[in-house]
Protein backbone atom coordinates (compact mmCIF):
# COMPACT_ATOMS: atom_id res chain seq x y z
CA UNK A 1 0.00 0.00 0.00
CA UNK A 2 1.31 3.38 -1.03
CA UNK A 3 1.21 5.84 1.74
CA UNK A 4 2.62 9.25 0.40
CA UNK A 5 0.10 9.81 -3.16
CA UNK A 6 0.20 12.72 -4.81
CA UNK A 7 -2.89 13.70 -5.75
CA UNK A 8 -3.12 16.37 -9.01
CA UNK A 9 -6.39 18.31 -9.71
CA UNK A 10 -6.78 17.92 -5.82
CA UNK A 11 -9.49 20.78 -5.79
CA UNK A 12 -11.57 18.91 -8.07
CA UNK A 13 -14.62 16.11 -7.25
CA UNK A 14 -12.27 13.05 -7.92
CA UNK A 15 -9.41 14.56 -6.46
CA UNK A 16 -11.46 15.25 -3.60
CA UNK A 17 -13.17 11.79 -3.22
CA UNK A 18 -10.07 10.08 -3.56
CA UNK A 19 -8.24 11.99 -1.06
CA UNK A 20 -11.38 11.67 1.42
CA UNK A 21 -10.69 7.60 0.41
CA UNK A 22 -6.45 8.31 1.07
CA UNK A 23 -7.55 9.65 4.61
CA UNK A 24 -10.31 7.22 5.94
CA UNK A 25 -7.56 4.37 5.01
CA UNK A 26 -4.58 5.96 6.90
CA UNK A 27 -2.63 7.09 4.15
CA UNK A 28 -1.05 11.25 4.09
CA UNK A 29 -2.15 12.03 1.00
CA UNK A 30 -0.94 15.40 -1.00
CA UNK A 31 -3.36 17.89 -2.90
CA UNK A 32 -1.56 19.88 -5.34
CA UNK A 33 -3.89 21.70 -8.15
CA UNK A 34 -3.94 24.79 -10.31
CA UNK A 35 -5.91 27.29 -8.02
CA UNK A 36 -4.11 29.04 -4.94
CA UNK A 37 -6.06 27.65 -2.21
CA UNK A 38 -6.98 24.26 -1.01
CA UNK A 39 -11.04 24.04 -1.38
CA UNK A 40 -11.53 21.23 0.81
CA UNK A 41 -9.72 21.25 3.69
CA UNK A 42 -12.84 20.44 5.08
CA UNK A 43 -11.64 16.81 4.35
CA UNK A 44 -9.06 16.70 7.32
CA UNK A 45 -5.35 18.05 7.63
CA UNK A 46 -3.32 17.19 4.48
CA UNK A 47 -0.27 19.68 2.33
CA UNK A 48 -1.44 21.07 -0.68
CA UNK A 49 0.45 23.15 -3.57
CA UNK A 50 -0.34 25.20 -6.22
CA UNK A 51 1.19 23.28 -9.47
CA UNK A 52 0.78 24.56 -13.10
CA UNK A 53 1.29 21.18 -14.72
CA UNK A 54 2.74 22.71 -17.78
CA UNK A 55 5.65 23.99 -16.37
CA UNK A 56 7.82 21.19 -16.53
CA UNK A 57 10.28 23.01 -14.26
CA UNK A 58 8.26 23.31 -11.29
CA UNK A 59 6.43 19.81 -11.53
CA UNK A 60 9.79 18.48 -11.32
CA UNK A 61 10.80 20.37 -8.58
CA UNK A 62 7.46 19.72 -6.82
CA UNK A 63 7.98 16.06 -6.98
CA UNK A 64 11.49 16.22 -6.26
CA UNK A 65 11.12 18.05 -2.86
CA UNK A 66 8.02 16.13 -1.95
CA UNK A 67 9.24 12.34 -3.24
CA UNK A 68 5.91 10.97 -3.02
CA UNK A 69 5.38 7.08 -3.39
CA UNK A 70 2.53 7.57 -5.65
CA UNK A 71 0.30 9.91 -7.82
CA UNK A 72 -2.63 10.06 -9.00
CA UNK A 73 -2.87 12.21 -12.50
CA UNK A 74 -6.41 13.37 -12.07
CA UNK A 75 -5.57 17.00 -13.16
CA UNK A 76 -6.92 17.63 -16.56
CA UNK A 77 -8.86 19.87 -19.38
CA UNK A 78 -12.11 18.02 -19.22
CA UNK A 79 -14.37 20.71 -20.87
CA UNK A 80 -15.38 18.46 -24.22
CA UNK A 81 -16.45 22.13 -26.43
CA UNK A 82 -13.69 24.22 -25.04
CA UNK A 83 -11.11 21.45 -25.86
CA UNK A 84 -12.37 22.13 -29.60
CA UNK A 85 -12.34 25.93 -29.23
CA UNK A 86 -8.82 26.24 -27.46
CA UNK A 87 -6.83 23.70 -29.07
CA UNK A 88 -3.22 24.66 -27.71
CA UNK A 89 -4.68 25.19 -23.90
CA UNK A 90 -6.23 22.05 -24.25
CA UNK A 91 -3.13 20.57 -25.76
CA UNK A 92 -0.67 21.74 -23.11
CA UNK A 93 -2.89 20.81 -19.87
CA UNK A 94 -3.76 17.37 -21.12
CA UNK A 95 -0.63 16.19 -23.54
CA UNK A 96 2.06 18.26 -22.22
CA UNK A 97 0.86 18.48 -18.75
CA UNK A 98 0.29 14.40 -18.60
CA UNK A 99 4.32 14.02 -19.89
CA UNK A 100 5.74 16.77 -16.96
CA UNK A 101 3.79 14.77 -14.33
CA UNK A 102 5.13 11.43 -16.18
CA UNK A 103 8.57 12.47 -16.80
CA UNK A 104 8.69 13.73 -13.08
CA UNK A 105 7.69 10.14 -11.74
CA UNK A 106 10.22 8.64 -13.84
CA UNK A 107 12.85 10.72 -11.87
CA UNK A 108 11.78 10.35 -8.52
CA UNK A 109 11.01 6.38 -8.92
CA UNK A 110 6.96 7.38 -8.37
CA UNK A 111 4.35 4.99 -9.28
CA UNK A 112 2.17 6.80 -11.71
CA UNK A 113 -1.99 6.39 -11.94
CA UNK A 114 -3.19 8.61 -15.18
CA UNK A 115 -6.70 9.03 -15.85
CA UNK A 116 -7.95 9.00 -19.22
CA UNK A 117 -11.61 8.36 -21.00
CA UNK A 118 -13.74 6.44 -22.93
CA UNK A 119 -13.67 9.44 -25.51
CA UNK A 120 -10.53 8.20 -26.98
CA UNK A 121 -13.04 6.27 -28.85
CA UNK A 122 -15.45 7.07 -32.13
CA UNK A 123 -18.60 5.41 -30.80
CA UNK A 124 -19.37 3.71 -33.89
CA UNK A 125 -19.43 0.24 -32.04
CA UNK A 126 -18.95 0.03 -28.05
CA UNK A 127 -19.09 -0.53 -25.56
CA UNK A 128 -15.26 -0.94 -25.83
CA UNK A 129 -12.39 -3.25 -24.10
CA UNK A 130 -9.12 -2.37 -22.93
CA UNK A 131 -7.54 -3.72 -26.68
CA UNK A 132 -10.12 -2.16 -28.72
CA UNK A 133 -8.16 0.38 -31.32
CA UNK A 134 -9.14 4.00 -30.09
CA UNK A 135 -9.87 6.59 -32.61
CA UNK A 136 -10.82 9.43 -31.31
CA UNK A 137 -13.74 12.33 -33.21
CA UNK A 138 -13.33 15.15 -30.82
CA UNK A 139 -9.76 17.08 -29.50
CA UNK A 140 -10.35 16.50 -26.25
CA UNK A 141 -10.57 12.60 -27.51
CA UNK A 142 -7.00 13.12 -29.66
CA UNK A 143 -5.28 15.07 -26.01
CA UNK A 144 -6.39 12.33 -23.97
CA UNK A 145 -5.03 9.88 -26.41
CA UNK A 146 -2.08 11.51 -26.69
CA UNK A 147 -1.50 11.40 -22.82
CA UNK A 148 -1.74 7.95 -22.78
CA UNK A 149 0.98 7.36 -25.32
CA UNK A 150 3.45 10.30 -23.10
CA UNK A 151 2.67 8.13 -19.84
CA UNK A 152 3.62 4.78 -21.84
CA UNK A 153 6.72 6.58 -23.14
CA UNK A 154 8.10 9.16 -20.23
CA UNK A 155 7.10 6.67 -17.31
CA UNK A 156 8.46 3.23 -15.74
CA UNK A 157 6.12 2.49 -13.53
CA UNK A 158 2.59 3.13 -14.24
CA UNK A 159 -1.09 2.59 -14.96
CA UNK A 160 -3.81 4.11 -17.06
CA UNK A 161 -7.63 4.25 -15.88
CA UNK A 162 -10.02 5.04 -18.29
CA UNK A 163 -13.66 6.52 -16.96
CA UNK A 164 -16.58 8.15 -18.14
CA UNK A 165 -19.61 10.44 -16.96
CA UNK A 166 -18.41 11.35 -13.77
CA UNK A 167 -20.78 12.33 -11.09
CA UNK A 168 -21.10 12.77 -7.52
CA UNK A 169 -21.15 15.23 -4.86
CA UNK A 170 -18.46 17.25 -2.68
CA UNK A 171 -18.61 20.95 -0.93
CA UNK A 172 -16.75 23.58 -2.98
CA UNK A 173 -16.65 21.78 -6.29
CA UNK A 174 -18.52 22.10 -9.56
CA UNK A 175 -21.96 20.19 -9.38
CA UNK A 176 -21.97 17.49 -11.68
CA UNK A 177 -24.73 16.56 -14.03
CA UNK A 178 -27.11 14.65 -11.65
CA UNK A 179 -26.72 17.44 -9.02
CA UNK A 180 -27.68 19.94 -12.06
CA UNK A 181 -30.23 17.18 -13.15
CA UNK A 182 -32.00 16.84 -9.64
CA UNK A 183 -31.77 21.14 -8.98
CA UNK A 184 -33.93 21.77 -12.34
CA UNK A 185 -36.38 19.41 -11.56
CA UNK A 186 -36.86 20.08 -8.15
CA UNK A 187 -37.55 23.66 -9.20
CA UNK A 188 -40.05 22.34 -12.00
CA UNK A 189 -37.74 23.73 -14.95
CA UNK A 190 -38.30 21.27 -18.06
CA UNK A 191 -34.26 20.16 -19.35
CA UNK A 192 -33.57 18.42 -22.20
CA UNK A 193 -30.95 15.26 -21.97
CA UNK A 194 -30.00 13.33 -25.33
CA UNK A 195 -31.01 9.85 -25.66
CA UNK A 196 -28.10 8.88 -28.64
CA UNK A 197 -25.33 9.55 -26.49
CA UNK A 198 -24.86 5.73 -24.87
CA UNK A 199 -22.36 5.40 -22.40
CA UNK A 200 -21.06 4.21 -18.42
CA UNK A 201 -21.87 7.04 -15.56
CA UNK A 202 -19.57 6.18 -13.19
CA UNK A 203 -19.77 7.84 -9.06
CA UNK A 204 -16.98 9.68 -7.88
CA UNK A 205 -16.82 7.84 -4.71
CA UNK A 206 -16.94 4.49 -7.00
CA UNK A 207 -14.09 5.24 -9.04
CA UNK A 208 -11.73 6.08 -5.77
CA UNK A 209 -12.06 2.98 -4.49
CA UNK A 210 -11.15 1.50 -8.01
CA UNK A 211 -8.07 3.82 -8.23
CA UNK A 212 -6.54 3.15 -5.45
CA UNK A 213 -7.11 -1.50 -5.92
CA UNK A 214 -5.16 -0.38 -9.18
CA UNK A 215 -2.32 2.17 -7.46
CA UNK A 216 -1.94 -0.46 -4.96
CA UNK A 217 -1.80 -3.72 -7.02
CA UNK A 218 1.20 -2.43 -9.27
CA UNK A 219 -0.13 -3.58 -12.03
CA UNK A 220 0.59 -1.92 -14.93
CA UNK A 221 -1.11 -1.39 -18.43
CA UNK A 222 -4.69 -0.16 -19.54
CA UNK A 223 -7.93 -0.74 -17.16
CA UNK A 224 -11.59 0.86 -17.62
CA UNK A 225 -12.97 1.69 -14.46
CA UNK A 226 -16.62 3.08 -14.69
CA UNK A 227 -20.03 2.34 -13.21
CA UNK A 228 -21.00 -1.10 -14.07
CA UNK A 229 -24.22 0.12 -16.24
CA UNK A 230 -24.20 1.02 -19.58
CA UNK A 231 -26.98 3.49 -20.73
CA UNK A 232 -28.46 6.15 -22.44
CA UNK A 233 -28.25 9.61 -20.69
CA UNK A 234 -31.86 10.37 -21.14
CA UNK A 235 -32.74 7.10 -19.28
CA UNK A 236 -30.20 7.42 -17.19
CA UNK A 237 -31.98 11.27 -16.10
CA UNK A 238 -35.21 9.48 -16.06
CA UNK A 239 -33.55 6.39 -13.71
CA UNK A 240 -32.20 9.58 -11.11
CA UNK A 241 -35.80 11.17 -11.46
CA UNK A 242 -37.39 8.53 -10.26
CA UNK A 243 -35.06 7.73 -7.51
CA UNK A 244 -35.35 10.89 -5.98
CA UNK A 245 -39.16 11.14 -6.39
CA UNK A 246 -39.33 13.91 -8.77
CA UNK A 247 -41.04 14.37 -12.35
CA UNK A 248 -39.56 12.50 -14.83
CA UNK A 249 -41.68 14.15 -17.87
CA UNK A 250 -40.12 17.34 -17.54
CA UNK A 251 -37.13 15.64 -19.05
CA UNK A 252 -37.46 16.18 -22.46
CA UNK A 253 -36.15 13.19 -25.43
CA UNK A 254 -33.52 15.26 -27.73
CA UNK A 255 -31.06 13.94 -29.92
CA UNK A 256 -27.23 14.96 -29.82
CA UNK A 257 -27.43 16.64 -33.42
CA UNK A 258 -29.99 19.19 -32.18
CA UNK A 259 -27.63 20.84 -29.29
CA UNK A 260 -25.21 22.06 -32.46
CA UNK A 261 -22.43 21.37 -29.68
CA UNK A 262 -18.88 22.72 -30.77
CA UNK A 263 -17.25 19.09 -30.31
CA UNK A 264 -18.54 15.80 -31.68
CA UNK A 265 -19.51 13.19 -29.12
CA UNK A 266 -18.90 9.31 -28.86
CA UNK A 267 -23.05 8.16 -29.50
CA UNK A 268 -22.70 4.11 -28.54
CA UNK A 269 -19.71 3.70 -26.05
CA UNK A 270 -19.15 2.61 -22.73
CA UNK A 271 -16.78 0.30 -21.37
CA UNK A 272 -16.58 -2.95 -20.85
CA UNK A 273 -15.37 -4.13 -16.91
CA UNK A 274 -14.46 -7.64 -17.61
CA UNK A 275 -10.87 -7.34 -16.74
CA UNK A 276 -11.24 -5.04 -13.61
CA UNK A 277 -13.72 -7.02 -12.11
CA UNK A 278 -11.31 -9.89 -12.73
CA UNK A 279 -8.32 -8.84 -11.46
CA UNK A 280 -9.94 -6.70 -7.98
CA UNK A 281 -13.13 -9.41 -7.29
CA UNK A 282 -13.28 -7.53 -3.71
CA UNK A 283 -13.83 -4.11 -5.12
CA UNK A 284 -17.54 -3.26 -6.01
CA UNK A 285 -18.54 -1.71 -9.19
CA UNK A 286 -21.62 0.05 -8.47
CA UNK A 287 -24.52 0.11 -11.11
CA UNK A 288 -25.89 3.07 -11.92
CA UNK A 289 -29.15 2.24 -9.65
CA UNK A 290 -26.77 1.63 -6.68
CA UNK A 291 -24.58 4.65 -7.18
CA UNK A 292 -27.80 6.88 -7.65
CA UNK A 293 -29.12 5.52 -4.08
CA UNK A 294 -25.66 6.26 -2.28
CA UNK A 295 -25.91 9.91 -4.13
CA UNK A 296 -29.15 10.35 -2.67
CA UNK A 297 -27.91 9.60 0.78
CA UNK A 298 -25.20 12.23 0.92
CA UNK A 299 -27.58 14.57 -0.61
CA UNK A 300 -30.02 14.22 2.13
CA UNK A 301 -33.08 13.25 -0.03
Amino acid sequence: MFDRVLVTGGNGLLGTKTIELLLAQGRHPISASLEPDVVNRFLGDFPYHALDITDAGAVRGLLSSLRPDAVIHTAAFTAVDACETQRDLSRRVNVDGTANVAAACREVGARLLHISTEYIFDGESGPYREEDAPRPISHYGLTKLESEKAVRESCSDWAIARTTILYGKAPNVRPSFVAWLVGKLECGESVRVVDDQIGSPTMADNLAQMLLALLDSGYGGVYNTVGDSIIDRHAFSVLAAELFSLDFSLIERIKTSELNQPAPRPLKAGLVMEKFKRDFPNVPVLTAQESLELLKSQMGR
